[in-house]
């Protein structure tokens, strides 16, 4: 008899296991077809009570979540009760093509792999094409040389009516290859016709500068807002009803052709030209006073960053030396201006005319598909008062320049000759006057340079107790990639840090090179020569990270707009 109950139980048990197992976790999916980026629901039901949580990260690889809800159903039928579980996901697709739902585990039970079909563009419920809103990214040129400047268009095209104050499309970003993203202008609004429909426009341009030859990719543009409806709006004074939307661009591939077999400096630009600036304009030199030369190298379609260096060579007789170039860039237009300044500081040393040589600097004309040079033609100089000439041959020039003892009285001033040998105790007396106000003058400078180390220090502290509340993630990354000298890295990291932690829209460098003080301002010029650069630099990073270091970021106030930042998206209309 124990045996037989024993046997009865172990059958019950199998019998009841078997049931679980084939019980299983339905799924479906509504609707069958959709288009990148719209939403749809899946539902993942099980006739059984499930106190579990299910994991549902493997959607993660091709789909993005942006709800869940679960429920559960209990029925009395006949004096049986039933019970359902349900579980709706809302989530979209990142990409087309035939998608897998994969296999998601509920305990010990499991559902069972899917596919749904996605589509590049929109459809309707109909699964026929939907052109109501449309998200492009274009290129131009589309097969560009490195380091040359792509105009990229960004536009959203409409025929329905959006919520302005829900409308926003994030910013371009590299997905494949290195290259640097710039901002043009502002953003624009207009009417255009596609295929016989009138849509309204809305545009943004960037300059890109490809790094590396090969494929560039630029990743999808999501656009995010709401339909403009008018019933719901009356009866919503707040703003924030209206059927949800979101589209996609398609991903825009750019092939990145090698630089041309070229000698000199790699510079593609469609316009390149040096301006020459004297002070005084006369162009005559007075010995021993400096004038100064200012040269601006002015190119239509580069950053001021990739311009070279002048190479200027007085001639013997004038001596010369340049100080700190300066770099400005125009985005407010439809193409960078770049524009590097140097000023050099000219001095005589001897009388006589002198030529400075021609300034010249070749560069690839972009319209005309060839090398062309930007000059200044010689300037003839002329340098007086200094008494003595070039070295030159004449026996009599040592007699001259070597005068005899009793000549020196001459270099005597006629008011030195006439002074009373009565007057030189007064001398003497305001000599060590003089000597002594220096002295206090010193002391006084002294404590006040000490002052203000003490100072700075405090400012440091609080500073280092403010960077300490923001992300660290960013910062570090920063840190290390300033501490290992890698400028690809920098970049990098700053961009995040712009993005995730100063909240700066558009994330770029000229952004953030705006709300700079000026050693910061200093650091990213020096970073920006290094990537934009055709040959290769070193770079030292203790200076980019001691900058980033002291600047002192603004908070933000608006509560919304950061909120919007935090998603990766920026304001679409124009203000």
């Amino acid at each position: 008899m124990t045996v037989f109950r024993f046997i009865t139980l172990v059958c019950f048990c199998l019998s009841f296991s078997c049931k679980v197992w084939a019980a299983g976790v339905q799924v479906q999916v509504n609707p069958a077809t959709v288009s990148v980026g719209d939403d749809f629901t899946l539902t993942f039901s099980a006739d059984q009570a499930l106190a579990i949580t299910p994991d549902f990260s493997p959607l993660d690889q091709d789909f993005q979540v942006t709800g869940s809800s679960t429920s559960t159903n209990l029925q009395y039928i006949n004096g049986q009760m039933t019970q359902q579980t349900a579980w709706r996901i809302s989530l979209f697709a990142k990409q087309a093509g035939n998608l897998q739902i994969p296999k998601i585990h509920f305990g010990q039970l499991s559902s069972e792999p899917t596919t749904i079909q996605v589509v590049e563009g929109a459809v309707d419920l109909n699964g026929k094409p939907n052109t109501d809103i449309l998200v492009e990214l274009s290129a131009d040129p589309p097969q560009p040389y490195v380091q040359q400047q792509v105009i990229v268009t960004q536009r959203l095209l409409h025929v329905v009516p959006l919520l302005p104050t829900r409308a926003s499309m994030s910013h371009p970003e590299l997905e494949k290859g290195k290259g640097l993203i710039q901002q043009l202008g502002n953003t624009k609004s207009g009417v255009v016709n596609r295929n016989g429909v009138r849509y309204q426009m809305i545009e943004r341009r960037y300059a890109v500068f490809p790094q590396v030859s090969g494929e560039l990719t630029l990743g999808r543009t999501v656009f995010q807002g709401a339909l403009d409806d008018r019933r719901s709006r009356q009866l919503d004074p707040f703003g924030i009803s209206g059927q949800q939307v979101r589209r996609f661009s398609a991903p825009l591939v750019i092939t990145v052709q090698p630089q041309p077999q070229i000698k000199s400096t790699w510079l593609p630009a469609n316009s390149l030209t040096l301006n020459a600036h004297w002070e005084p304009a006369n162009k005559t030199l007075k010995a021993g006073e400096p004038v100064t030369l200012t040269i601006a190298m002015i190119a239509e379609g580069l950053m001021a960053e990739q311009l070279p260096a002048l190479d200027i060579k007085p001639p013997m007789g004038i001596k010369g030396y340049a100080n700190q170039p300066e770099f400005r860039n125009d985005l407010g237009g439809n193409s960078v201006i770049g524009m590097r300044e140097e000023k050099w500081v000219l001095m005589g040393t001897a009388d006589g005319n002198y030529v400075l040589p021609e300034i010249s600097v070749d560069w690839w004309d972009l319209k005309a598909k060839k090398m062309q040079t930007a000059r200044i033609e010689p300037t003839a100089l002329t340098v007086t008062g200094v008494g003595q000439s070039q070295p030159s041959t004449d026996p009599n020039a040592a007699a001259k320049a070597n005068p005899e003892p009793g000549a020196a009285n001459s270099l005597l001033t006629p008011s030195e000759e006439r002074m009373p040998s009565s007057q030189a105790p007064n001398t003497g007396r305001l000599t060590k006057l003089w000597l002594l106000a220096i002295l206090v003058a010193l002391v006084l400078i002294s404590l006040a340079v000490l002052g203000i180390r003490l100072l700075k220090r405090k400012s440091k502290d609080r500073e280092a107790s403010r960077f300490a509340s923001h992300s660290i993630a960013p910062l570090q990354a920063l840190k290390q990639a300033c501490q290992s000298n890698d400028a690809h890295a920098a970049f990098q990291a700053l961009q995040a840090w712009i993005r995730e932690d100063l909240h700066l829209s558009p994330a770029t460098i000229a952004t953030l090179r705006t709300h700079a003080d000026l050693p910061l301002k200093q650091a990213l010029d020096d970073l920006s020569t290094v990537l934009y650069a055709s040959t290769t630099h070193v770079w030292e990073g203790q200076e980019l990270w001691q900058a980033v270091q002291n600047y002192q970021p603004q908070p933000l106030t608006d509560s919304s707009s950061s909120s919007q930042q935090g998603l990766g998206l920026a304001e679409l209309y124009p203000s």
